[in-house]
């Protein structure tokens, strides 16, 4: 709905406010008067209909019941006039009747009135509401004319273009807008009019306004064609959207130097990958060359020095493969990452990939039987989950139980063992990149493992968590969408 609130709106709504306090007091010298008048008109002719006149003191009144006491004091008025009247010479039912007849019409004219002033009452009452409204909603709301004058300016817009309702009131809105809209403005109106083709009209979109200090800055504006009677008026919402386009150019910015990041770390990675595989491929020869060549007079303590050195090259390849795969992960390009197949054939290609110890037995939950999953990276979650366990068992014996629950949109799958388990303190650094709970001459590892599975966890929307305790073992929890295939299937 659209409000127009003219120039003199506020001090007309001053004098009725005015007129309704001194409208009590006008009441009583008509009151008098109507009762003098009364008393001394001869037979009776003017009866009680001069009290009419009082009734126009009700209609000013501020409240609607005026009406029924002013209807009272004239009936009263009235009956003490017939009272008091001369009788000689008049017939008594002529005058009472007339009277009768006057407080009839009196009582019918205050029920008049007091229908009237609900009515305005509540017109006045919704009027303030929409304009407190108007006034006080977030957006800019102004109305203009076909002749594109301002004809309601709200709050909202004081505070975005600087100008007071007072300086914008009867202006034309171009003086609102920079070039070239200033220059067009009018033009569209003028064509719309004529051939009522809406070109902005009941869209959004975004323009350049014109603040009071002459800067320029971004709106967002919808215009509605509105008709009130014969009037035609255009109502426009106007939005400052100067933080929100600041807010985009920071997360583009931020976008780009992520992109940029990123671009440096593939380029890391393929020097670790192959630049720096070289010379540890160099050193691993060079070790067993001279093992070979000096087989006859090295000792054991110069073997075991040899050996060393190459488990260290292999411990650094494995650092290399796992820091390169933690770089790719969340990314999908693989064609695997798109691959889907049922749960239990998952779990078993998982257990290809792991080399799994005669003394230890690894439980798969039979629900993955029933459920659809995608290849990639589930399966090097799960394998990397698994692995963990069996590494870090001290007794090289152990039983590791993978399970799965459906969370309607999601799974949450459990891979829990009977190890030693981990002290609560330590539950959020063995997520970290290169943190491990033991040297790794103990339990041979990169420290990647468990950040590359939560990388790919929390990439694929899920999350993943550890329960677990010394001396009671270690779950591992993490959840995953369904697969689109799975949930349109019910799986």
């Amino acid at each position: 709905m659209t409000l127009v609130r003219p120039i003199e709106a506020e001090p007309l709504s001053l004098w009725r406010n005015r007129l309704k306090s001194q409208a009590h007091y006008a009441a009583v010298p008509m009151a008098a008067a109507g009762f003098l008048f009364d008393y001394l008109t001869p037979l009776g002719v003017a009866a009680g209909i001069v009290y009419a006149a009082f009734f126009f003191c009700a209609v000013w009144s501020a409240k609607p019941n005026a009406a029924f006491i002013y209807a009272a004091i004239a009936t009263a008025l009235t009956l003490a006039g017939y009272a008091l009247f001369h009788r000689i010479g008049v017939h008594e039912g002529v005058i009472l009747a007339n009277r009768l007849l006057a407080i009839l019409a009196l009582w019918i004219i205050a029920f008049t009135v007091h229908k009237l002033k609900g009515i305005q009452l509540s017109l006045e009452q919704k009027q303030s509401e929409l304009a407190a409204i108007q006034d006080n909603t977030v957006d800019g709301l102004i109305t203009i004319g076909t002749d594109g004058a301002i004809q309601s300016y709200n709050r909202a817009c004081h505070r975005i273009f600087g100008y007071s309702p007072g300086e914008a009131i009867g202006r034309n809105i171009k003086f609102l807008m920079p070039e070239p809209y200033h220059s067009e403005h009018d033009g569209y109106i003028r064509a719309f009019l004529k051939t009522g083709h809406k070109n902005v009209i009941g869209v959004s979109r975004e323009v350049r306004g014109r603040r009071k200090d002459g800067s320029t800055f971004p709106l967002s504006l919808s215009v509605s064609d509105v008709q009130v009677g014969p009037h035609r008026l255009f109502s426009g919402i106007v939005r400052d959207i100067s933080d929100q386009k600041r807010t985009e150019a920071e997360r583009e910015q931020f976008v780009k130097e992520l992109a940029r990041s990123n671009r440096d770390l593939d380029d890391f990675v393929y020097v670790a990958s192959h630049d720096l595989r070289a010379p540890l491929r160099v050193i691993g020869n060079a070790s067993r060359w001279l093992e070979e060549d000096l087989a006859g007079t090295l000792d054991d303590e110069s073997r075991e020095n040899l050996q060393l050195l190459r488990s260290r090259v292999s411990r650094m390849e494995r650092l290399l493969d796992d820091l390169h795969e933690y770089s790719r992960a969340g990314r999908r390009t693989d064609s695997r990452d798109q691959e889907i197949m049922t749960g239990d054939v998952l779990m078993q290609e998982v257990l290809m990939l792991i080399d799994q110890p005669g003394g230890f037995t690894i439980d798969i939950a039979p629900d993955f039987a029933r459920i659809q999953l995608p290849n990639m990276p589930l399966k090097q979650i799960f394998a990397n989950l698994v692995s963990n366990g069996i590494k870090h068992s001290e007794t090289g014996t152990g039983v590791i139980d993978v399970s799965v629950k459906d969370a309607g949109d999601h799974y949450v799958f459990s891979v829990a063992d009977d190890g030693p388990g981990i002290d609560p303190e330590y539950h959020e650094q063995i997520f970290k990149m290169f943190q491990t709970l033991k040297s790794r001459d103990e339990v041979e590892g990169s420290g990647i493992g468990l950040a590359i599975v939560k990388k790919h966890v929390e990439y694929g929307g899920g999350e993943v968590t550890v329960k677990s305790a010394p001396g009671e073992g270690c779950e591992f929890r993490f959840t995953w969408p369904k697969p689109r295939t799975a949930r349109e299937g019910g799986a």
